[in-house]
């Protein structure tokens, strides 16, 4: 008929049950499958966060280094790039709620905030940090198709530039890099003389990018074993090096006598004025301890020193006749003032000559953000006023060497001891050994103390000097050119550590260059980036022209 359009069926606007309850279970299946895949790699994320929480002290099962990645790589391998960041989050998250858990004990104790806001300080602090390890599943994401050899030197480059961008990034926090799990493993360590930390971190994540290659390719176990092999020939490249320089442990005469003192003091009355004069007794037993056993330097912790030492004449008096008693050097820890336009102050180390003058000192240059300042004050000024205890301290501008009629030693204050860069300056400019005071009493019985400690183990290894370490309530210790711990204390207990020192042989490739091997890493990891991009937009190109 004309005018009339064509007649539909009246069905076939109608969707057959049967098909829309098909798609509906097919739907669901899909989504049930993809909430079990999420699962499944945030249980593999969240084990790569606690394998690592392991590897380091206090527990010191080092060797799960070695594999702690593995699952979170595995993991990243069948996901998205964005969901690849958030696994890389969430395992980071677990590995610095675990190894820095201490914090919410110093900021609790020492802090004078309440428990939940020390909680709250640390899950900002875990989540800044995470997000290093986001930024690496992201990147790992980003060229999971790419050969595996391939894929393991950029993992490995990968995760050394983002420590070395965590060591500078907003001050700097390069505490538990990877490297650092293997403080005890003395055959392997030695090439941080070349490399510095991040050569170990390096191994240590090529390592665990090879494993998981192998895991990840059963049919191809041929290709997937190549890097493995190269990482073995690595490994053994190191144990080579380790044996070839010597390291086992300098048997020669020592030069240096020393005495490493640990006051014991308790923090939450170390600046009371009331105690000044115990602290000051305590100190005066330990140094003639130290002169008895023949130490001709002698050296007190951190702030040791309760009070200005170059301001409060009296007091002072006492500390410089323990020098002429003790006939010995005497280096303090003690708070220093500088009078000016506006007045300033500093932690500093001074040193004391037998005949009771002081003849040098050293300022804290690299202060604890939070600790010691607060930065951005006037963006963050209600922050000093929810914590009891932080400090206005300036940060000093030389890099002192201190002289003894046997050889010279430059001094780091704490957390100096963290920053390899920083170190070295000191030994480049003539230091023959290092001292590292330290004031470990913020983090109680926790497993600070120890991380610290193995830290401080490898500026001995970078540089191959001795060094020598006295804090207050722990750990003291002597660490040889090797990085072994040849002498130390218990936590929490008043002692006395003497032992012979020598002086430095030589000059290390680190020392003399720094992070070198940091920076190939970086320029290796950018520019297989651009490449991964500049394929990418070729690839595209070629669609488009087609």
């Amino acid at each position: 008929m004309l005018g009339l359009g064509v007649l539909e069926h009246p069905a076939s606007n109608i969707e057959h049950p049967e098909s829309s309850g098909l798609m509906e279970l097919v739907a669901e299946r899909v989504r049930s499958i993809e909430r079990t895949n999420l699962v499944r790699q945030l249980a593999m994320a969240g084990s790569s966060g606690i394998l690592l929480v392991l590897a380091f002290p206090k527990w010191d099962l080092g060797f799960l280094a070695f594999v702690a990645l593995v699952p979170l790589l595995l993991a990243l391998q069948s996901a998205s790039p964005w969901r690849a960041f958030f696994l890389g989050l969430a395992a980071g998250s677990v590995f610095y709620l675990g190894s820095l858990s201490w914090v919410t004990y110093t900021m609790t104790v020492y802090g004078g905030l309440s428990p939940l806001f020390s909680l709250l300080i640390l899950l900002s602090l875990a989540f800044y940090l995470a997000l290093y390890f986001a930024s690496f599943g992201f990147l790992v994401a980003k060229v999971k198709d790419r050969p595996s050899l391939f894929q393991v030197l950029f993992f490995s480059t990968a995760w050394v530039a983002l420590e070395y961008v965590r060591t500078y990034a907003l001050t700097g926090f390069p505490w538990n890099l990877l490297g650092y799990s293997q403080y005890k493993s003395l055959s392997l360590i030695q090439i941080a003389s070349f490399t510095g930390v991040y050569g170990i971190s390096f191994l240590v994540a090529a390592v665990n990018a090879s494993i998981a290659s192998v895991i990840r390719s059963p049919f191809r176990r041929g290709r997937a074993l190549v890097p493995l092999f190269l990482i073995l020939l690595l490994g053994g490249g190191a144990f080579t090096y380790s044996t070839a320089t010597g390291f086992a442990e300098s048997m020669g005469d020592k030069d240096l006598q020393v005495a490493l003192l640990q006051g014991n003091i308790d923090q939450g009355v170390k600046w009371d004025p009331v105690y000044q004069t115990t602290t000051l007794e305590t100190y005066h037993r330990l140094t003639l301890k130290a002169a008895e056993e023949g130490a001709a330097l002698i050296v007190w912790p951190e702030t040791a020193v309760p009070f200005f030492l170059r301001w409060e004449p009296g007091l002072s008096r006492v500390v410089l006749d323990m020098a002429s008693k003790a006939k010995a050097f005497l280096l303090v820890g003690s708070p220093d003032r500088e009078r000016g336009d506006e007045e300033r102050y500093f932690n500093s180390a001074f040193l004391i000559s037998p005949d009771g003058q002081i003849t040098e000192k050293y300022d804290k240059i690299h202060m604890v953000p939070f600790g010691e300042y607060v930065p951005l004050k006037r963006l963050l000024f209600f922050v000093q006023r929810m914590a009891e205890g932080i400090g206005d301290f300036s940060g000093g501008e030389r890099y002192t060497i201190f002289s003894l009629p046997k050889g010279r030693f430059g001094v780091t204050i704490c957390y100096e001891a963290i920053f390899p860069n920083q170190v070295r300056q000191y030994v480049n400019r003539g230091a023959d050994f290092l001292v590292n005071i330290t004031n470990d009493a913020w983090f109680g019985r926790s497993s600070a103390p120890y991380q610290h400690l193995a830290m401080a183990a490898f500026r001995a290894v970078e540089n191959q000097v001795y060094v020598i370490r006295a804090a207050n309530t722990g750990v003291t210790a002597i660490i040889n050119p090797s990085g072994r711990i040849v002498q130390k204390t218990d936590l929490f207990v008043a002692a006395v550590l003497v032992g012979g020192i020598s002086l430095k042989k030589g000059t290390t490739f680190y020392t003399r260059h720094g992070d070198l091997f940091a920076w190939v890493c970086v320029a290796f990891a950018l520019a297989a980036l651009a490449g991964e991009r500049a394929s990418l937009l070729k690839l595209l190109a070629c669609r488009l022209h087609h």
